[in-house]
């Protein structure tokens, strides 16, 4: 040893850590082979567990491989929504403006649907693109948390036609599931937060005993303020699975399903097709 130069050390280093790894690993796999299968199962299940935390998420397309971040999806669910976010405001007094909440237009012809509280401040106006609308009330009943309206331009020639929108559906929801909001005065700030709270109950048919769970309302962990009254709750791929509903006297805030929305618009439907009339 005296005698080797430094590079020499440096080799004979190299080979005896080769000759160590390569006897560990023939150890290893002989130990394998005689060890027992439950033990065999545990160590390939730690080895599968660690491969998928480390493994990023990939969507392959087409001559490219893409990295999808949530930020990426926060950014397309609120692109395709927040044009069809509108904030209302009604008459108050002599000459008074009120902030009264948001709606969401569903369908090219301007179906709007926003919480049903709003409803009752009075006829509800908005601008878009430099044109003024008043919502027409088509579905305003008691039992509902939801209400129905139509936007009717106040001096327009022709009524523009409007984006839709995607509903999710609100009984895939899981906890900590990430949520957007479009709401405010403005009807454009965005709010994220999580789900905190899902709350089901559970309808048991008469006749077949059959038992059906029915999502009743969504928590989500972010508070607002009444101008988001109506607004939608949005998820990272940008369907729309809920609408706030706010209280601020009573202090409270839930989530409307947008279950109850699909059924107002079924609604409207299926009046339309009765009464030829009310072209919805």
């Amino acid at each position: 040893m005296e005698h080797l130069t430094k590079a020499q050390i440096v080799l004979l280093t190299l080979f005896v850590s080769f000759v160590a790894s390569m006897a560990t690993g023939i150890v290893v796999v002989t130990l394998m082979d005689q060890a027992p299968d439950p033990v065999n199962q545990t160590i390939t299940n730690v080895v599968e567990r660690t491969i998928e935390k480390i493994t990023p998420t990939f969507v392959d397309k087409p001559g490219a491989t893409v990295v999808v971040k949530d930020e990426d999806m926060l950014v397309s669910a609120i692109d395709k929504n927040i044009n069809n976010v509108i904030p209302f405001k009604a008459e108050i007094g002599d000459g008074g403006v009120l902030s009264a909440g948001v709606g969401t237009i569903v369908s090219p012809d301007g179906l709007v649907i926003t919480d049903r509280w709003n409803l009752g401040l009075g006829v509800l106006y908005t601008t878009i693109n430099g044109i003024q609308y008043t919502l027409e009330v088509i579905s305003n009943n008691k039992t509902n948390s939801l209400g129905l309206g139509r936007l009717v331009p106040v001096s327009a020639t022709s009524t523009p036609k409007f984006n839709t929108v995607a509903f999710g559906n609100p009984d895939m929801l899981k906890l900590g599931q990430t949520s957007l909001v479009i709401g405010g005065r403005d009807g454009k700030t965005i709010s994220i937060g999580i789900i905190t709270s899902i709350d089901m109950r559970t309808v048991v048919d008469k006749e077949t005993n059959a038992e059906t769970k029915i999502l009743d309302n969504i928590a989500i962990s972010t508070r607002f303020a009444g101008t988001s009254n109506g607004a939608p709750i949005i998820n990272l791929n940008g369907e729309i699975i809920g609408f706030l509903s706010i209280d601020e006297s009573a202090g409270s805030q839930y989530g409307v399903p947008v279950t109850e929305a699909r059924r107002l618009l079924n609604e409207a439907t299926k009046t339309a097709l009765a009464d030829p009339e009310k072209i919805i």
